[in-house]
């Protein structure tokens, strides 16, 4: 199998690579200042509070392409925008989604089927397909209609080619991050955007599965609040995050939830009259990466995992404030404020602060910009 040589990490078609994503970023961002129109949809919302008062095509791809940023080893972390290797990543994942069958075929189509794509095993280093179905295939599928919601809420020509097209290229993105250390071959990738990113979006154009996981699990988009720091120019805090709740009594005022990205947690959320809950969670938290053993040439990740504890405030299911800690050496203590809890006749923001064990991060963000500003300190 043809392998990469340091002078094929950036081929011709890629060069110049970093302008089309710029240039794509600044087109989300025109497409994020429309106004909205009041119509009926199964998971946008145009509330002007919480995480859904953030919720626009360029917060989902921001948090969406960098989802992978807050897991990566501190020792190996790229501090910048610059310091991340986009051609490199980007080659690797190319190369690898348009000619899949001969790197499964190397990797070993058994231990493909096993380790991501059915749930045959509770071994961690063998249930890849955790993620794949929670993340891609439920969270991704989601978030791609969604994003077609908002974009016929907007009156967007195309809405679902839209949606979906902006689902896909911030998951392309999210695996040139995580595997940009990687050359070709890379396994990794493949299930997730060939069979559950795609299997997703196909999934959630059914309007049963929408209103299943709508009214039924209260499924939504709990991101993390995205903000830019200059010197060194980096987007800070990124993180996609989602949300399930089941009602245990007819009213809904007592739920089991589950909160997942990077992590999952279960517990029990508690709603009042005004449809404002309180709830509390602990689980596992991805903590770094773990590479498996290489086979037939095909390297393979999977995560290492350690404690996570959440308390969570949220009304009509958009988050108003969260407060977590974890076992991620990046980080340990994440406390979060959207828009909307904080509110004076000005403006109404919402401000977050990271703490790990080598640096501390704060940002302030408002409704009005699709990203806030952020400073980072070595601590």
């Amino acid at each position: 199998m043809e392998e990469l040589k340091p002078e094929d990490t950036e081929p011709a078609e890629f060069r110049g690579g970093r302008y089309r994503i710029c240039g794509g970023f600044f087109l989300l961002m025109m497409l994020s200042t429309v106004t909205a129109q009041q119509k009926d949809y199964f998971f946008y919302r145009d509330y002007d509070y919480g995480s859904e008062a953030l919720y626009n095509p360029v917060f989902v791809f921001l948090n969406g392409s960098m989802d992978s940023y807050q897991i990566l080893d501190q020792h190996v972390r790229p501090s910048t925008l610059e310091g991340i290797p986009w051609s490199r990543g980007s080659t690797s994942v190319w190369k690898s989604i348009t000619s899949p069958l001969p790197v499964i075929s190397a990797f070993g189509w058994d231990r493909f089927l096993r380790q991501e794509v059915f749930p045959t095993s509770l071994d961690p280093n063998e249930a890849q397909y955790v993620p794949n179905y929670m993340l891609h295939l439920i969270g991704g599928g989601m978030d791609s209609r969604k994003l077609t919601e908002w974009f016929d809420a907007h009156d967007y020509p195309a809405p679902f080619a839209l949606g979906a097209f902006t689902d896909m290229v911030y998951e392309f993105l999210n695996e040139a991050v995580e595997n940009g250390k990687n050359i070709y071959p890379n396994e990794d990738c493949i299930p997730d955007i060939l069979i559950f990113q795609t299997g997703g979006i196909l999934l959630f154009s059914s309007d049963a599965v929408c209103r299943f996981f709508s009214e039924t699990l209260s499924l939504n988009d709990w991101s993390n609040p995205v903000a830019l720091s200059f010197a060194p120019l980096a987007f800070r805090n990124a993180g996609q995050n989602f949300v399930m709740k089941f009602g245990l009594t007819e009213s809904r005022s007592t739920s089991l939830i589950m909160v997942f990205g990077d992590f999952s947690v279960f517990g029990l959320s508690f709603k009042n009259h005004s449809d404002e809950s309180i709830s509390v969670a602990a689980g596992i938290a991805s903590i770094g990466t773990k590479v498996l053993p290489v086979v037939n040439g095909v390297p393979s990740n999977t995560v290492a995992t350690g404690f996570m504890m959440g308390a969570y405030y949220d009304r009509s299911n958009s988050l108003l404030a969260s407060a977590v800690y974890s076992d991620c050496a990046n980080n340990r203590v994440r406390v979060s404020i959207y828009p909307g809890l904080i509110q004076n006749e000005v403006f109404n923001p919402g401000v977050f602060l990271s703490v790990g064990d080598e640096f501390w991060t704060a940002g302030l963000t408002l409704r009005v910009v699709p990203f806030g500003l952020a400073v980072q300190t070595p601590r």
